[in-house]
C-alpha cells in the first residue's frame, strides 16, 4: 500500500470504527456483537432495533453515520480488508483466546498452492471444522477461484462452538462473496454434514476438557486431558471421504520430539502423508508456538503411497521465499503425483 492508501484505509477504517463503537454503547454488548450487527444494517440498509434498543437518539446518529460512510460505493475486497482488522479488534478487546486470532495470510497463500496440486478438478465439498471467523478458509478459496478463474465450485462448511465466531463467519462469508453452510457443535462429537473432499484448518491447540468424550478416540492421553489438536486429526480422518485430503495447520511439536514419538507412527498407517511444511521461526512469537502445514490424504479409491513433500520456508519477508517453495512443490509433484 503506497501512503496514501494507508491513509485512506485508515480514514475508512476509522469511520467504521466509531458506527461499531457507537453501536457497542447504545447497545452494552461485545465489541464482536456489536461488529455483526453493525454488517448486518449495512448490508440490509436499515438500522435493526429491538425491544426500543438502540433508542431513536442513537438510531438518528447511526443513520448519519452509517450515510457518511457511503456503504455501497465502497468495493466487496475493501470491505473484507476492514471487517478482518475490525475482527481482531473484536478478538483482543472480548478477551478471546489466541486459537481465534485470525491466520496469517502467507499460511493460506501456502495452503492454497498444495491444493491447486492435489485436488481433482470438480466441485468439491470443503469443511473447515475449527472455522472461527472463516479468515484462513475464505482466503483459500478465493485464491484457488482466482487460479483457476472460478471454473470450480466449492461447497462450503463450517464447524465451531462458539456463535459469536460464527457470526463473524457467517458475515465474513457475505463479504467474500461466499456461501456456506455454518453449524454450532463440538466438532469433536458426530459431525452434521456429509463427509467432504477436502478439510482445510488452523487446529485449536490446548487440552480437551471432555474426558469422557475422548474416551472415544486412539489418540487420547493415558492420564489427565488430551490434546484437542491430537483428537481433531483422529476426528478428521474418521470423517473425511475415501482419498480425501487433509490440510492442517498444526503444532510444529505433534511431528517430532516426546508427542510425535507416539503420533506420527500411528498417523503414517491411517492415512498417506503428502507433506510437512515447516513454518519460519519469525511467523511466531516464540518456539513453543511454532506450527507446521501439515498434508495428508485418507486411504481408499485410487490413493497410494508416496514420497512426502518435507520442507522448511525461508522467512516470508523475503518475497523470493515463495517463488522458492513452489519450485520445490512443482518437483516434487512432478516426480511423485503427476
Amino acid at each position: 500500500m503506497s501512503n496514501k492508501n494507508v491513509e485512506n484505509f485508515e480514514k475508512i477504517f476509522n469511520k467504521f470504527l466509531d458506527c461499531v463503537q457507537c453501536l457497542q454503547k447504545a447497545l452494552n454488548v461485545s465489541f464482536g456483537e456489536a461488529l455483526t450487527e453493525t454488517f448486518d444494517n449495512l448490508e440490509n440498509g436499515r438500522i435493526k432495533v429491538e425491544m426500543d434498543a438502540p433508542d431513536k437518539k442513537t438510531v438518528a446518529e447511526l443513520a448519519k453515520k452509517y450515510a457518511d460512510l457511503n456503504y455501497d460505493k465502497l468495493s466487496r475486497p475493501l470491505k473484507a480488508q476492514v471487517f478482518i482488522y475490525l475482527t481482531l479488534k473484536a478478538i483482543n478487546d472480548d478477551g478471546r483466546n489466541a486459537n481465534q486470532m485470525p491466520t496469517p495470510p502467507a499460511i493460506s497463500t501456502i495452503i492454497a498452492l498444495i491444493m491447486q496440486k492435489l485436488l481433482p478438478d470438480k466441485e468439491l465439498e470443503i469443511v473447515d471444522p475449527a472455522i472461527g471467523t472463516g479468515n484462513l478458509l475464505y482466503s483459500v478459496i478465493n485464491q484457488l477461484k482466482t487460479a483457476d478463474h472460478s471454473k470450480n465450485s466449492y461447497k462450503l462448511a463450517g464447524i465451531d462452538n462458539d456463535e459469536d465466531m460464527l457470526n463473524l463467519a457467517d458475515v465474513a462469508a457475505h463479504l467474500n462473496g461466499l456461501k456456506i453452510s455454518l453449524y454450532c457443535q463440538d466438532a469433536l462429537t458426530p459431525w452434521l454434514i456429509p463427509s467432504p473432499d477436502a478439510v482445510v484448518s488452523d487446529l485449536p491447540i490446548g487440552y480437551y476438557p471432555i474426558d469422557e468424550n475422548a474416551k472415544n478416540f486412539a489418540t487420547k492421553a493415558n492420564k489427565g486431558h488430551s490434546f484437542a489438536h491430537l483428537l481433531f486429526i483422529e476426528q478428521i480422518i474418521k470423517n473425511l471421504k475415501p482419498a480425501g485430503y487433509a490440510f492442517l495447520v498444526v503444532p510444529k511439536s505433534i511431528l517430532a520430539g516426546e508427542v510425535g514419538s507416539d503420533f506420527m507412527p500411528w498417523l503414517s498407517k491411517k492415512v498417506f502423508l503428502r507433506s510437512i511444511i515447516e513454518l519460519p521461526d519469525d511467523m511466531f512469537q516464540n518456539k513453543f508456538n511454532q506450527k507446521s502445514i501439515l498434508v495428508f490424504q485418507n486411504h481408499g479409491e485410487n490413493a497410494v503411497s508416496s514420497e512426502a513433500l518435507l520442507t522448511k520456508l525461508d522467512s516470508m519477508k523475503n518475497e523470493k521465499a515463495l517463488i522458492k517453495f513452489n519450485v520445490k512443490l512443482n518437483e516434487w509433484y512432478t516426480k511423485n503425483i503427476h
